[in-house]
């Protein structure tokens, strides 16, 4: 039997958001970090994870290894 992983992350992150991006093909979680809430994308389940639990550093994931959208200007890369 496969764990659903929206389910995996919200155990492991009570009281925050995850989905999958049906059109986007992307993971996505809204977390609050320090200076607000904030919106993550990630490749994976466990890319998001670690996300996550980096989400107090920004960008995430840094240029170098490959965000694929641009902070506030919304162009796919």
């Amino acid at each position: 039997m496969t764990s659903d992983p929206v389910a995996v992350l919200h155990r492991r992150f009570p009281g925050l958001v995850f989905w999958f991006g049906v059109r986007t093909g992307s993971w996505w979680a809204i977390v609050p970090p320090p200076a607000g809430w904030r919106l993550i994308e990630a490749a994976d389940p466990d890319q998001l994870t670690q996300a996550v639990i980096k989400s107090q550093s920004w960008p995430w994931p840094s240029p170098r290894q490959g965000a694929r959208w641009t902070l506030g200007v919304g162009r796919h890369r």
